[in-house]
């Protein structure tokens, strides 16, 4: 190509001081932005500024790819926490500084805690409501009277006024909570008010008065439908215990929070964390779709898709297990996540199973992918072809192989190569 003010005779590191400022470490570069013009000296073409996002792309996408398969060989599976025997009546967890034992508790719930609710007359949601002008109602809850004034049209339906009520509620912040159901096919619609707070105290009881008007008293709203109450359980057996909110201390480090009450006691015991380790799956999922879809994306570079097919190859050995587990893949070649599967997965213990057994066998999934991805990450040059960055960039610029022009190429976005990894 051809270079203005620099020729064959000019000095690599007469190149580097036109080229680049700051550091002159192989992992340090800094670019002169200011080369990076439609008229730049170095003519770099469309071409070549994709290759050069490819190849940043597929560096950080496989350092993630090697971080997520890591965590996933064993350290995602190794940390203890407390766990319920049902988290759909209860989960668990500890307090404070994690102790070093747990002693295996009992919990029974006879009621969990809730705050008041007032669910509306059922009223037919496209009638007229029947009455218009503006009209004011007030909430009172925890000692502190707020004042709505509502105006309604004459063609307002008894759905349009509920949505009106509801609006201004929840837009005043007051710790009531307003929503209007649906029934479609009964053509009927309600409007339901819930306080956010929770127990028998006066945050979570409120009043629904009219001032002018009819608002309260047509859609039903100042009807209490259940009052405000207290969580009442037992623990291993002992006296009942109340609690004004769901989450509970229970004492020796331990905590749970209450979903539903329940005729049986659920039991809390020592168990492992499972939530890093579903962390570090969604995680290697992320990270392989953005280093297989860079590689895809290349179609004319037969090193790139070299690369994808690697990856389709190590997928395809695997991919009834991977089902087994929630993961799946699209018709593109790109994994899905069923999250449902993954949380069974981890409940039975076929998630670890899994990953820790495939990390140590030489061909398991984990072991091949990781030599994959690490590959990628130190040896990025080796998965992209000279010709994905046009001709224009041979003329006059002296390199002895592709590592030497990449390393002295141009990327207006950023960072090339970290060399010292």
């Amino acid at each position: 190509m051809k270079i203005s003010n620099i020729n064959a005779n000019t000095s690599v590191s007469s190149i580097y001081s036109s080229i680049y400022q700051g550091s002159m470490a192989l992992n340090n570069f800094k670019l002169n932005r200011s080369l990076f013009s439609s008229n730049n000296a170095l003519g770099i073409s469309q071409l070549g500024q994709d290759a050069m996002q490819y190849v940043k792309d597929i560096k950080s996408a496989s350092k993630d790819l090697s971080s997520s398969l890591k965590d996933l060989s064993g350290s995602a599976f190794s940390k203890q926490t407390a766990v319920s025997s049902d988290s759909n009546i209860m989960t668990a967890g500890y307090t404070g500084n994690r102790p070093s034992g747990i002693k295996e508790t009992s919990v029974k719930i006879d009621q969990t805690a809730a705050g008041q609710v007032n669910e509306g007359s059922r009223l037919s949601a496209d009638a007229a409501f029947g009455e218009s002008g503006a009209s004011k109602f007030s909430v009172d809850i925890g000692g502190k009277t707020t004042e709505f004034s509502i105006n309604v049209a004459a063609g307002d339906t008894n759905s349009s006024v509920q949505k009106k009520m509801a609006d201004a509620i929840n837009n005043a912040g007051i710790g009531v909570k307003a929503s209007v159901e649906t029934d479609s096919a009964g053509g009927v619609s309600m409007l339901k008010l819930e306080a956010t707070s929770t127990g028998d105290n006066d945050k979570s009881k409120f009043t629904v008065t009219d001032i002018t008007g009819s608002l309260a008293a047509k859609t039903g709203a100042n009807e209490i439908s259940s009052e405000a109450k207290n969580a009442i359980y037992s623990v291993n057996g002992g006296p009942s215990r109340t609690s004004q909110s769901n989450s509970v201390d229970l004492g020796n480090g331990l905590s749970a929070t209450f979903k539903k009450a329940s005729d049986k006691a659920v039991t809390i015991s020592a168990g492992k964390d499972m939530g890093r380790a579903k962390d570090a799956v969604e995680g290697m999922v992320n990270s392989y779709n953005s280093l297989f879809g860079a590689a895809a994306q290349m179609t004319d570079d037969p090193k790139a898709q070299n690369l994808a097919s690697k990856m389709v190859n190590i997928s395809k050995t695997y991919s009834s297990s991977l089902s087994s587990i929630g993961i799946g893949f699209d018709n593109d070649g790109r994994m899905t996540l069923d999250k449902s599967k993954v949380d069974a997965a981890a409940d039975n213990g076929s998630l670890e199973r899994f990953f820790t057994q495939n990390s140590g066998k030489n061909y398991g999934f984990t072991n091949q992918l990781s030599r994959l991805s690490d590959n990628v990450s130190k040896n990025t040059s080796n998965y992209v072809s000279r010709s994905a960055f046009g001709n224009n960039l041979t003329e006059n610029f002296a390199y002895t192989g592709l590592g030497d022009l990449l390393q002295y190429s141009i990327q207006s976005s950023g960072w090339i190569f970290d060399y010292s990894s």
